[in-house]
């Protein structure tokens, strides 16, 4: 084990991250990554990054877009809840819900092939982004340059998670050319 911490398992994703600790009573302010943050307690129990059941909530106590003041059963004090700052709560890919047509786990996303609509390597997915105006996917270059492109179906003419790729249409090659300005 790193200073880092544990590898987490790839069958497990990252749900929430406890923030802060928040009050004398425990409580703990909770990063939601879940689609929707109303499901948090639905998912109950989370585990640790080794898939170690750990955390139980007790209760949300309030919420504010994806930013939770969470109770936990194991969570009885500040004290105990400075502990756990920076914890991940973890699920399982068997316990997350299927997604429809078109729609990617950030996680399954991250590595996969970048190529051309020609089928020459490009790269690879290096990050995913959303800013408020859509999803952008970060492209490490095989020149090892970090390039953004706008995670469209105008960019991107297919996405196959099971063979590791993603193809970028001839306007999502132009993005990675380092030339920014399609208009």
């Amino acid at each position: 084990m790193g200073l880092s911490g544990p590898t987490p398992s790839p069958s497990l994703f990252c749900a929430a991250v406890i923030a802060a600790p928040h009050g004398l009573h425990g409580h703990v302010k909770v990063k939601c990554f879940l689609e929707d943050p109303r499901k948090f307690e639905a998912y109950s129990p989370y585990s640790n990054e080794r898939g170690e059941a750990t955390y139980t909530v007790k209760k949300v106590v309030s919420q504010d877009k994806d930013v939770l003041i969470v109770s936990l059963n194991e969570i009885s004090d500040r004290n105990q809840a400075e502990l756990i700052k920076g914890a991940k709560l973890m699920l399982s890919r068997d316990r997350l819900p299927h997604l429809s047509e078109d729609t990617y786990y950030h996680r399954d996303l991250m590595g996969l092939s970048v190529e051309s609509s020609f089928g020459d390597f490009l790269g690879t997915v290096h990050a995913l982004y959303n800013f408020g105006a859509g999803d952008l996917l970060e492209i490490k270059t095989i020149e090892d340059r970090l390039e953004m492109i706008p995670f469209t179906r105008t960019n991107v003419s297919q996405v196959n998670i099971e063979e590791g790729f993603l193809l970028l249409s001839q306007e999502g090659e132009i993005f990675l050319k380092g030339d920014n300005d399609v208009s």
